[in-house]
């Protein structure tokens, strides 16, 4: 019986290690499964933060484009600005240059105050000026070769007392082969078929007299070596530039008035070769076309000095 009892609490003992050794590595096989959750708690975590870290770089490199694109934008709108800036700088030269211009302007409206300016500033304009009287008014009319052959620019003035005749310049300009079709009823036309010259005098008239005076200044002759020419109001002579006493009456000459034009004369070679010997310029006496006789300081006609030739 003790046998049984013995053997009884050895199995008890025995089934009671076997339990205690099942709940050991039950126990034991619990940190073996907590470990797998554990790690993959962890490897959760570390992807998470991965994904954290992925998301964040992705929003700074968002962020970052966006301030880039910002930077960008300002730039462009700021570069118009700079664009406009660099125009209102470059504007106030514009404006300088045209301060500069403004006297050119107002010497140019000073240069064009009187016609006989303008003429004479014009390409082969004749006028009246020095340099303008240099300019042919034969040459556009006859064509051919006109060539300038003598120039006098010493006044020389015929002294009447009432009336003075003064010639500030004359010039002599030969004609050949002259080539332009003219009118044959004009004047002009005497040089179309023949070689010849044209003298050109410019001449001014003044009355000192308180009354009009009528004078002639067609009849200024040139005379030398026993022939004479009457002189031309109109032949070669631009209308701008005829003597005239007044608009109504060129021989007219009003009261303390000074009129200025151009008479002409014009010669065959044999005329010429003729007159270039002595020459003289006939200037006749007022009295010759008064009604009433001028007080004049001599009766007779006065000749100037008119060297046609070198």
């Amino acid at each position: 019986m003790k046998k049984l009892l013995m053997v009884g609490m050895m199995s008890a003992m025995l089934v009671g290690l076997a339990a205690c050794g099942s709940d050991a590595d039950s126990k034991s096989a619990e940190p073996d499964k907590a470990t797998p959750k554990t790690e993959e708690k962890e490897v959760a975590k570390k992807a998470e933060t991965t994904k954290q870290d992925v998301n964040s770089d992705t929003d700074a490199n968002k962020q970052t484009e966006e301030k880039q694109d910002k930077e960008s934008t300002t730039a462009k709108e700021d570069t118009p600005t700079t664009e406009k800036a660099e125009e209102k700088t470059s504007e106030p030269a514009v404006q300088n240059d045209t301060t500069k211009e403004t006297p050119d302007t107002d010497t140019a409206k000073t240069e064009e105050k009187t016609p006989e300016q303008k003429q004479a500033a014009a390409a082969g304009a004749f006028s009246l000026t020095p340099a303008g009287f240099k300019q042919s008014a034969v040459a556009p009319k006859t064509g051919g070769t006109v060539a300038l052959v003598y120039l006098n620019t010493t006044p020389e003035t015929a002294d009447f007392g009432p009336l003075k005749v003064t010639v500030k310049q004359y010039k002599l300009e030969s004609v050949t082969g002259a080539n332009k079709k003219m009118d044959p009823y004009s004047p002009e036309s005497y040089l179309a078929n023949q070689d010849g010259f044209v003298v050109t005098a410019d001449v001014v008239i003044e009355n000192t007299s308180a009354s009009n005076i009528n004078y002639l200044a067609e009849r200024i002759q040139i005379n030398g070596g026993g022939i004479s020419k009457g002189a031309s109001l109109e032949n070669f002579v631009p209308t701008a530039y005829q003597l005239s006493g007044s608009a109504t009456s060129h021989n007219i000459f009003p009261a303390k008035s000074k009129r200025e034009g151009a008479i002409t004369y014009m010669l065959n070679k044999d005329n010429y070769y003729t007159l270039v010997h002595l020459t003289k310029l006939v200037v006749p006496n007022p009295n010759e076309f008064a009604d009433k006789a001028l007080p004049v300081k001599t009766t007779k006609a006065i000749d100037l000095d008119f060297r046609i030739t070198e």
